[in-house]
């Protein structure tokens, strides 16, 4: 898994969703701390956590891991 890339789409899918992407990731059941944890950490996220924040965000794994081309504009930093 590509952290950069995933954290990044994490946070255009919750732009478009108007939502902060701790709050995506907790309300979805992924855990708050889940994008933190890949940043500073470098951990994993288990598939299930992926797929819970992909459903929430309305969007396909392989969205957020960049799998597929997207078609979303970019977030500012």
């Amino acid at each position: 898994m590509q952290t950069e890339i995933f954290v990044q789409n994490v946070k255009r899918y919750c732009n478009l969703k108007g939502v902060k992407p701790t709050v995506a990731c907790a309300e979805s059941g992924a855990g708050k701390d889940l994008l933190g944890q890949l940043s500073k950490r470098g951990t994993v996220p288990s598939v299930e956590r992926v797929q819970l924040l992909a459903q929430y965000l309305g969007c396909t794994v392989s969205d957020l891991l960049g799998e597929t081309p997207s078609a979303l504009p970019d977030v500012p930093e």
